[in-house]
């Protein structure tokens, strides 16, 4: 499968060569996925339509990388439910309930509670996993940081742990779709066209 890279700058027509091509490939029989952010799904949807007609409903369709993941979750028969900022709360306060023993500063409160699930969200957000961050933390001299690092760490690797196999945490949904979009055939022989999104953020710790 070749990929092709259409770049310039903003106002250059990149988007409407794009659906040129897309209304080429679809009289053609293909079948074409747009891929989007969010906020632009409903704009290239629009578009699709006005510009393709009825042969769009068919053969063509803008999905955003959430949606397609949670299609490949739904092929792959897995029945992970989707766990939310409250579900994640909950189970975070019982973890800090749970281990007060093995923790040097974190506490049972609420405020604590919501730091450690913004913390957990930044983490998963830049690529970092409770292996990577385990490594990290052995890695740092200085005390202090290296006791609170070993407490996120730990309630890191509690949460993964009461998550796992039976939910699916917002935050991961595109690292499921990378690990299991092999395992799908609903993309076979399709073509996908990934379009509207300018920036990229590298993953750094």
């Amino acid at each position: 499968m070749g990929l092709n890279i259409i770049y310039g700058k903003a106002g250059t027509g990149k988007s409407t060569y794009l659906f040129k091509k897309v209304k080429e490939e679809i009289k053609n029989n293909k079948k074409i996925y747009i891929i989007t952010p969010e906020q632009f799904s409903f704009t290239a949807e629009k578009r699709l339509l006005e510009e393709i007609g009825t042969g769009a409903v068919i053969n063509g369709e803008v999905l955003t990388f959430s949606r397609m993941a949670y299609r490949v979750i739904n092929e792959n028969g897995n029945n992970l439910k989707n766990i939310e900022n409250f579900g994640k709360s909950m189970l975070i306060y019982d973890i800090l309930d749970s281990s007060k023993k093995d923790l040097t500063f974190l506490g049972k409160s609420l405020q604590n509670v919501e730091v450690i699930s913004r913390t957990i969200t930044e983490l998963k957000k830049h690529n970092i996993s409770k292996e990577r961050l385990s490594s990290v933390k052995n890695n740092i001299e200085d005390k202090y940081l290296k006791a609170k690092l070993s407490d996120i760490s730990y309630i890191y690797n509690k949460f993964e742990e009461k998550i796992n196999t039976k939910f699916l945490d917002e935050n991961d949904t595109l690292t499921y779709l990378a690990e299991n979009l092999k395992n799908t055939k609903e993309y076979n022989n399709s073509i996908i066209i990934i379009d509207e999104f300018v920036r990229v953020y590298p993953s750094r710790i």
